[in-house]
């Protein structure tokens, strides 16, 4: 079998296809609890319900997602830029904190479609990738934990633009004698969440989100779904001031260079921006990269620095006269 990139076989297909059958169980139930547990069954109308106020800041929380959607009416504007490696030792001043290096930048705009539904849409140099998300919000957390969690479904679609490098002559698709070559569909990647979170008490809160990445497009030996499972928080620590951490533990499609992410950071926020300043094992921004690439071995000491930063706009309502 010569070397190069290959097709999924029809094993893989058949995983891939039970995963999201569970996926779409889960998202079922969800939807049948709300319906069936949220039927009014006496006569007494019970008083409505207070939703519980900013469970997160921003609708990130450095590389996961949170259940936090845009407000009704609102845009935003964000950037996303993750430096070069570093480590304990003279790099670190050397290379200025990984300033001097090549980096990751992400531009993205997003707008709300209702109080539950927000799209955006961004674009990363690495790989030159555009990429469309959409986040939804299935269940709010209620004051007095009638409700105890939000629960959000969350998807990226990225498409890599960027050349695909030369491949031999040589090459064939995995488990076949077919000759590799390229197709458009090679470039897409799929990004599914379901995110649930809690806000335990004014100061903490906690989410746990599992992870279903699907590449068409992987090397000799690799699957083309990767699962993960993250979980992180934030502390307020200030009025306005938290601090956010996060880990996420790669099941499968680990490479030999691949360390499970973990982050640590700062987070400031007002009524129009978050911004977020952390030090990460990882220097990709989107999911679908930061879990399906290679990472810096914090046990050496190899780290990199990274920012947020998310600037929202809202739509002035008009006077009626």
């Amino acid at each position: 079998m010569a070397p190069g990139k290959f097709y999924p076989n029809n094993e893989e297909m058949k995983i891939g296809n039970q995963i999201w059958r569970w996926l779409f169980a889960i998202i079922l139930q969800v939807f049948l609890c709300r319906y069936f547990f949220g039927q009014d069954t006496t006569s007494i109308k019970e008083p409505a319900a207070e939703y519980v106020e900013e469970i997160f800041t921003g609708t990130q929380l450095i590389n996961s997602q949170t259940t936090t959607v845009l407000q009704s009416k609102s845009r935003t504007f964000g950037i996303q830029h993750r430096f070069g490696k570093v480590g304990i030792d003279s790099s670190l001043v050397q290379q200025f904190l990984g300033f001097d290096l090549p980096s990751v930048i992400r531009l993205s705009l997003g707008w709300s479609i209702s109080d539950r539904l927000y799209l955006m849409i961004g674009r990363t140099n690495y790989y030159k990738t555009v990429d469309i998300e959409g986040k939804y919000l299935l269940v709010r957390q209620t004051n007095g934990f009638k409700t105890p969690v939000s629960i959000a479904l969350f998807n990226n679609t990225s498409i890599r633009t960027e050349k695909f490098p030369n491949v031999s002559k040589g090459a064939f698709y995995e488990n076949s004698g077919v000759t590799f070559s390229y197709k458009p569909s090679h470039r897409l990647i799929y990004n599914t969440q379901l995110i649930v979170s809690s806000k335990l008490s004014e100061r903490l809160t906690l989410l746990f989100t599992p992870i279903f990445i699907y590449q068409n497009l992987v090397g000799a030996g690799y699957e083309n779904y990767t699962l993960i499972f993250s979980g992180g928080g934030r502390f307020k620590f200030g009025l306005n001031s938290s601090v956010i951490f996060e880990y996420a533990h790669g099941v499968n499609n680990r490479h030999s260079n691949f360390y499970n992410p973990v982050s640590l950071g700062v987070e400031f926020g007002t009524v129009g921006h978050v911004f977020q300043i952390f030090i990460s094992n990882n220097g990709k921004i989107l999911e679908n990269h930061v879990y399906t690439s290679g990472s810096a071995n914090i046990q050496k000491g190899e780290f990199f620095l990274g920012f947020n930063t998310q600037r929202k706009f809202w739509k002035k309502s008009r006077l009626q006269e």
